[in-house]
């Protein structure tokens, strides 16, 4: 009954504006109207060291450290935490607060950097290490043996090389393997020491001279790693994270390891979302380097957010960021629309990971009008993302609407798309638009089972659903239309529903073209030559786009 009326509608349509318009002026919501955002947890704002702060948590005198923050004043950037860990660590080592005054930017350094130089300083025979050698380790690292035992910081009597190989027990190493300790006093600390790790890594690793070159160049941090360390890194990685040999080589960073500190994280964190972590570590091996307090916190916010850890396992890289990362990029995601509607995608933390390229590229499509930038889009590889861009196709595969919905409707993602795949165009439309026309048709009281019953209704312009409502609260439209009823009201929420949606369509003669806006014109399926010049180069020189001049032209879908 309602098609063969389209004609009558159409005419009426005309008659009828007016007075809706009327009405539209008082209850107008902008088309683009923006949901209300979610603080988030907000970053703590901790305050910088002070002279107070200091003698309260040290010791010493208000005056002692106002004179030390005066004569460094880089001390301040340190964290509160950072601080007080360093200070335990300087302490388990048998320092003074006075010994740390008298070399202030000692707890400049971090907790572990000081207790491995101290543990290398051992190793090579040091007696008696001073404050002031722990400070200067680089320089004294740097300086031959005989210079060394000239000073008197080494014994005269100690073979510095020999001492350093009974360090090695390794028992899966060869039974003939033997550190060539036969070198005089003139080598370096430093010289030595990677001469003695060489043949250690090449006997227990199978390390060739290539491979060890690598390490030397790209992870020049392995050198000040003491043996017992590098030993006890390598026990560990290959007894229970199942390492074999040839993943530790590609992966030599792991050298530089902290072994109990896996072992604490073992402990802490044994499974996320059920999976062990000992299997997470071996997919993704930079986790084993974040610190076992640094990935707590970071689980603690992706729970506060409320993302489950099932998506951690789709973004495993997240937790190879720092925890104030993590919680500042979370809050930025609630901040920035086109990211807080993503919030439910179990892919979420592909935004956290990604983060600097998706507000790159946001930024970019959004000066070329480009609306539907999927989750995807923002987060994939550069050649994915300038084909994309060069396409010039304004569309999705429908992912992130779909999830969006499953998780509002409570539905079967399945049964979602191929609902909504039979409108023509609902891949041209930004999950945002979904969202925010979802939010209005709640706003006016239609709940979730009428709005699924109508879910195409939510791919249309809030402007046009908005028009149509206010057309159908005219006594003489519901006459026009032949309706069994005389007044709105006496509808029920779905049927006002479906006749919103077919009076949007009776204009567009059931095409599915409604859901474009005034400002829109029809999906352009190609239109390479119109685009501003999009660099051949992107991937050698452009990490994440280019963005277009703002003189370029730009164009509407």
């Amino acid at each position: 009954m309602l098609r063969n009326s389209k004609n009558k509608v159409q005419r009426f349509v005309h008659f009828t504006r007016g007075l809706a318009a009327v009405k539209q002026l008082k209850r107008k919501i902008p088309e683009n109207a923006k949901p209300a955002k979610s603080a988030g947890l907000e970053l703590p704002v901790e305050e910088t060291l002070n002279p107070n702060y200091l003698s309260r948590m040290l010791g010493s005198s208000y005056r002692t450290w106002a004179a030390a923050l005066d004569k460094h004043p880089e001390l301040k950037t340190v964290k509160r935490r950072d601080l007080l860990s360093s200070y335990d660590t300087l302490k388990s080592l048998k320092y003074t607060v006075d010994d740390i005054v008298a070399k202030p930017m000692i707890i400049y350094y971090g907790a572990s950097t000081l207790s491995n130089r101290h543990s290398v300083l051992l190793e090579c025979g040091f007696h008696n290490i001073t404050i002031q050698t722990l400070f200067k380790y680089v320089t004294v690292i740097n300086k031959p043996i005989n210079f060394l035992k000239a000073h008197r910081l080494i014994p005269y009597n100690v073979n510095v090389p020999q001492h350093i190989a009974d360090i090695i027990t390794d028992e899966c190493l060869p039974h003939n393997f033997q550190l060539p300790v036969d070198v005089g006093e003139n080598i370096t600390l430093k010289e030595l020491r990677e001469s003695l790790l060489n043949s250690y890594l090449q006997a227990r690793l199978q390390m060739n001279e290539t491979e060890l070159q690598k390490m030397w160049r790209v992870y020049s941090r392995v050198r000040h790693k003491s043996f017992r360390s590098v030993q006890d890194a390598i026990e560990l990685l290959t007894t229970v994270f199942k390492f074999p040999a040839e993943r530790l080589r590609k992966n030599a960073f792991l050298l530089h390891a902290d072994a109990d500190n896996m072992r604490r994280i073992i402990k802490e964190i044994p499974t996320i979302n059920g999976h062990d972590i000992r299997d997470i570590g071996f997919r993704r091996p930079k986790i084993l380097m974040s610190n076992c307090d640094s990935l707590t916190q970071t689980m603690q916010h992706v729970r506060a957010f409320g993302i489950n850890e099932d998506a951690v396992l789709r973004c495993l890289e997240v937790l190879t960021l720092g925890p104030d990362t993590v919680l500042e990029r979370l809050r930025d995601i609630n901040q920035i629309e086109q990211f807080q509607v993503l919030g439910s995608n179990p892919r979420i933390l592909r935004l956290v990971h990604y983060q600097n390229k998706a507000r790159l590229r946001l930024d970019y499509l959004n000066q070329l009008k480009v609306r539907c930038a999927s989750l995807h889009i923002l987060s994939c590889g550069s050649d994915a993302f300038a084909k994309f861009a060069r396409d010039g196709s304004d569309r999705t595969k429908g992912r992130d609407i779909v999830v969006f919905l499953g998780n509002i409707f409570q539905k079967d993602e399945q049964l979602l798309r191929n609902l909504l795949s039979r409108h023509p165009n609902w891949c041209h439309i930004p999950v945002l638009q979904v969202k925010q026309c979802l939010e209005y048709l709640q706003s006016k009281k239609f709940d979730l089972d009428d709005i699924f019953r109508n879910i195409h209704l939510l791919l249309y312009p809030i402007k046009r659903i908005e028009e149509k409502l206010l057309l159908l609260q005219v006594n003489e439209a519901l006459e026009e239309l032949h309706l069994p009823v005389t007044d709105m009201h006496a509808l029920g929420n779905n049927e006002i529903l479906t006749l919103i949606l077919y009076l949007i369509e009776s204009e567009f003669h059931f095409t599915g073209d409604g859901i474009w806006t005034e400002q829109q014109t029809h999906h352009v399926e190609n239109f390479n030559n119109l685009l501003p010049d999009f660099p051949e180069s992107l991937n050698k020189v452009y990490k994440y786009g280019v963005k277009p001049s703002e003189k370029s032209t730009m164009f509407n879908f």
